[in-house]
């Protein structure tokens, strides 16, 4: 009577299951949901007991799941060998705040990036004029035409840019070994950049997925690219893959993982928010495409790229 009180005071959802699904226990705010949710959360609850882990007695924490726009972190239980305690905890709130925050930092940083693109802009544009406003002056003067065609290019790649990060491309599935592509771009590199030690760790057993090759084959290039940039081209880059088991975006681990690691300093933490903004740079000759053309080509292909932590990025991608 006691354990019950307890469990009644507490504010999340708790429901007690034994392993056919029957609900044994559950508080009344598991029972609040019960009746918004209805059938939805019953086979979410089915869902849960047929896992793997929770056949095989593992606990799971922090499991991922959205209903109707409900959205929940589960920790799992197994419990006397017959039964699974589940606590559930509604996040909704807090992820439409953290959505509704990152809409806010898009649009500043949107508006920040056509202020510097205009900047860019200008440039090429004055020197247009400039050179118009000379021939008007000096139209025996040829060699300024080479000057004005010059400048309109650098109008066109960076209206290019934008064009490639607005426009859905279209894929051209193939199977794909992805360790082959990796060692074409450690190839080509590891030939230019001697001072660079490129250290392999793969899993031999991962199958072919079905991939854009030569997508694909940019974004590890642009990785690898950076990973050397980062190194001043000195030090080591090391590349590993293996089957994601990350229980958020791979929990039934059909999924692979190509981790992109080098040995600088990592990137500064007021930085990681800014990652993958189109145009945000630091580097003095770099456009901010790379990072945000290779988000785009990876979301595309239904996987994940991103920043680890500790110089390492990730990406995620379906094997099939």
């Amino acid at each position: 009577m006691f354990e019950k009180e307890i469990l009644e005071s507490i504010l999340e959802p708790i429901t007690v299951l034994d392993y056919s699904g029957r609900i044994l226990y559950s508080n009344q705010e598991f029972e609040n949901y019960r009746s918004i949710l209805g059938r939805k959360l019953n086979k979410l609850l089915s869902d849960i007991i047929n896992l793997k882990y929770v056949k095989e007695g593992i606990p799971v924490k922090n499991l991922y799941k959205e209903i109707d726009g409900y959205k929940f972190l589960i920790d799992i239980f197994p419990y006397e060998n017959d039964k699974v305690i589940l606590l559930l905890r509604d996040i909704t709130r807090f992820y439409n705040l953290e959505e509704e925050s990152k809409r806010e930092g898009t649009l500043y940083a949107f508006s920040k990036m056509l202020s510097e693109l205009f900047h860019d802009m200008k440039g090429p544009i004055t020197g247009i004029k400039a050179a118009v406003q000379y021939l008007k002056d000096n139209p025996e003067d040829k060699e300024l035409l080479d000057d004005i065609l010059y400048e309109i290019k650098r109008i066109e790649e960076f209206i290019n840019q934008i064009a490639y990060l607005n426009k859905p491309e279209k894929l051209n599935l193939s199977k794909e070994n992805i360790h082959k592509l990796i060692d074409n771009v450690i190839a080509k590199f590891s030939k230019i950049y001697s001072e660079v030690e490129f250290v392999r760790k793969y899993d031999p057993s991962l199958p072919e997925i079905k991939i854009d090759k030569n997508q694909i084959l940019n974004v590890i290039e642009n990785l690898i690219k950076n990973a050397l940039e980062a190194i001043n081209f000195k030090g080591k880059v090391e590349v590993e893959t293996g089957i994601s088991s990350d229980e958020i975006y791979s929990p039934k681990r059909n999924k692979i993982s190509i981790k992109i690691k080098d040995s600088g300093p990592g990137i500064p933490e007021d930085m990681l928010d800014k990652l993958f903004i189109p145009f945000y740079t630091t580097k003095e000759f770099g456009t901010g495409v790379g990072l945000a053309r290779s988000y785009k080509i990876v979301k595309q292909h239904k996987g994940i790229l991103r920043y680890i932590g500790n110089s390492t990025f990730e990406i995620i991608l379906p094997i099939e």
